[in-house]
């Protein structure tokens, strides 16, 4: 059962969050309303997964995120908020984040992000794709190594990581490694996310050879 701290500077959100996700089989063991009370909430009972509100009354929910996970690289934070805004939605995923979920959306999607990140991976709303996709943020993700161009742009063309094992030969956890390299460079919630990010910017180029372009 993932453990879950919540930290809202709305006493009505946190109570609802609890109660809704507790029902879900989450085990909800917290909630705080500012950063320095969810900095001594997550150092105290050390949740799998923090649900950071982005405003807070004496900060950010990015700083909070940037500022624990220097000291607990491995907690899982997934920001939610209410605003779709690029400064944002960067400084969040900057801030070592791996979760980024709307208010807007359902208890379904937050559930999503939750248990996403829980397990190791990444999620941004669906919503926030034309952001993420728009030129001046895909301008803002790190380059890809050639090899990571190499594997993304087999996967482009619909190859699997075995296929891809055996046609660049290097393990199948190799590749497993370099993709997930390049989702996390891409800033991607996926594969497939990935893939698109990386035909936006050019790196890679269907019906051209990998090492192309």
């Amino acid at each position: 059962m993932t453990k879950l701290a919540i930290i809202d500077d709305h006493q009505a959100m946190r109570e609802g969050l609890q109660a809704m996700l507790a029902g879900s089989g989450m085990d909800v063991v917290g909630t705080a309303g500012s950063v320095q009370a969810g900095l001594d909430l997550i150092h105290a009972v050390g949740p799998d997964v923090a649900v950071v509100d982005i405003r807070l009354p004496d900060g950010s929910g990015t700083d909070l995120a940037r500022r624990v996970l220097e000291l607990q690289p491995g907690l899982g934070v997934v920001l939610y908020t209410g605003d779709e805004d690029t400064e944002l939605l960067f400084e969040g995923l900057d801030s070592g984040a791996r979760g980024y979920a709307l208010k807007a959306g359902s208890l379904d999607e937050l559930r999503m992000a939750i248990q996403q990140v829980a397990d190791g991976g990444t999620y941004v709303d669906p919503r926030l794709d034309r952001m993420l996709l728009s030129p001046p943020a895909t301008s803002r993700v790190s380059q890809l190594s050639p090899r990571e161009r190499e594997i993304m742009h087999l996967m482009a063309e619909g190859l699997t990581a075995e296929q891809i094992s055996g046609e660049i030969t290097i393990s199948i956890e190799t590749v497993r490694t370099h993709v997930r390299n390049a989702i996390r460079k891409l800033q991607a919630r996926n594969r497939v996310h990935a893939i698109a990010i990386a035909l936006e910017r050019g790196e890679i180029r269907l019906g051209e050879s990998p090492n192309q372009g």
